[in-house]
């Protein structure tokens, strides 16, 4: 089995970070290489929420059945497969004095006599796409979701928009 781990530094508080990557119906949005994420469960979110996820990996597509089996807020979110490609994954999130260290692991597996070989090729496209991810979710919360939130300020602060309580 193939292992990989990457991580990087977001300036964010840890609960904004775990609110990006624990929004699974959001990772089309930033996941690099993932080219399907259909939910197959009425539960969206928790131990126990099922996708179908596909990941482009060269020419080929990828993936099976996913399985959420560990959730705990703000820290870890951990998930299997139940058919398609063996894998496993985890988000790990640890707050530093400067902001949240994000980690992606994910172990896979390929069949057949030629699947350790198969692994190692992937596995450097594999790496690219997780650390692409990464560098995503912290453009996201550092600089998107910034930028959204001081335009929001600004039009808040602006004469002639103060909220006047309503009277019931």
């Amino acid at each position: 089995m193939t292992r990989i781990s990457r991580h990087v530094l977001i300036a964010r508080p840890r609960g904004e970070v775990f609110g990006l990557v624990s929004d699974l119906a959001r990772g089309p949005e930033w996941f690099a290489g993932i080219t399907r994420w259909d939910p197959r469960s009425r539960k969206r979110r928790g131990v126990g929420a099922r996708y179908r996820v596909l990941v482009k990996v060269g020419s080929i597509e990828a993936g099976g059945t996913l399985v959420v089996t560990e959730w705990k807020p703000n820290r870890t979110i951990a998930w299997e497969s139940t058919d398609g490609v063996d894998q496993r994954g985890r988000w790990r999130l640890h707050q530093t004095p400067t902001g949240t260290d994000l980690s992606l692991e994910v172990e896979f597996r390929l069949p057949g006599l030629f699947g350790r070989i198969v692994e190692r090729l992937a596995g450097r496209a594999i790496a690219r796409d997780m650390m692409a991810t990464l560098l995503a979710a912290r453009r996201i919360l550092e600089f998107e979701d910034a930028h959204v939130d001081r335009r929001a300020q600004r039009r808040r602060d602006q004469p002639g928009r103060e909220r006047v309580p309503s009277r019931r």
